[in-house]
């Protein structure tokens, strides 16, 4: 019998703490990393995930810090580009409401203009030198957007795996047609927000940390989180579907 006593016992004290303890439990004072998607215009014509479903999910997190889709100059200047309707509309309302920090996880000047330069000039010599695939790429991206806001029934969906999935296939797409500009900028683009989402968590150990990502970078940005061993990355998917 002394045999099995101390196995019996911790396996009901680890059923005990399970019931207990909540479904996200900061990890050795880890701070938790939530990566949600904004849709920019797209959350006018997508009833699912508007600006008032948005709103709604930022404040479920309360997140303690926020890493924001703008540069330096935006978050100072609180002004963002007009296709930008979740800022002005949402997000920096409740950055001013909640007083917390925040962070801008696109580079700062100059290195964010040489890399928005280069990417266009990447990709207008691709709509210049092959108009036909041009087009192509503009109606398949088109499509695709068709096709994700019939399959997005719930925010869940919205951020979810298979939402990942099919703009990493379009990203893969681009990459291969538009070429190594396009792979190289996405890439410091990817790598800025996920040294900017670090530095928050070192600066802000154990909080709650919210990165507000346009929805085509999200695939990338949840990806390259989920390999780093100082922060624990919420699955956000699953963590909408529980609310």
């Amino acid at each position: 019998m002394k045999y099995t006593f101390l196995p019996v016992v911790f396996i009901l004290g680890s059923l005990f703490l399970a019931q207990v303890l909540p479904e996200e439990t900061p990890v050795n004072n880890k701070s938790e990393v939530f990566v949600l998607a904004t849709l920019y215009r797209r959350h006018n014509s997508t009833p699912v995930y508007n600006l008032d479903t948005l709103k709604r999910i930022i404040s479920a997190i309360d997140p303690q810090v926020f890493v924001l889709d703008v540069n330096p100059k935006e978050l100072k200047e609180q002004k963002v580009y007009p296709s930008k309707i979740e800022y002005p509309g949402v997000i920096f309302p409740l950055v001013n409401e909640m007083q917390r920090p925040a962070y801008a996880a696109e580079p700062p000047e100059p290195v964010f203009t040489e890399i928005v330069q280069a990417v266009i000039k990447a990709h207008k010599e691709f709509d210049s030198t092959r108009a036909d695939a041009s087009r192509s790429l503009q109606q398949y991206t088109g499509s695709l957007f068709n096709v994700l806001k019939i399959v997005w029934q719930t925010p869940a969906d919205v951020n979810g795996q298979r939402t990942d999935k099919a703009l990493a296939g379009k990203r893969a797409l681009e990459d291969q047609l538009i070429g190594p500009v396009d792979i190289d900028g996405d890439r410091r683009w990817t790598q800025n927000i996920v040294n900017v989402t670090l530095q928050a968590a070192n600066a802000h150990p154990g909080k709650r940390i919210l990165v507000l990502i346009g929805i085509e970078n999200c695939h990338g940005v949840r990806a390259a989180l989920r390999a780093q061993n100082g922060i624990q990355l919420v699955d956000m998917e699953q963590w909408l579907r529980r609310q």
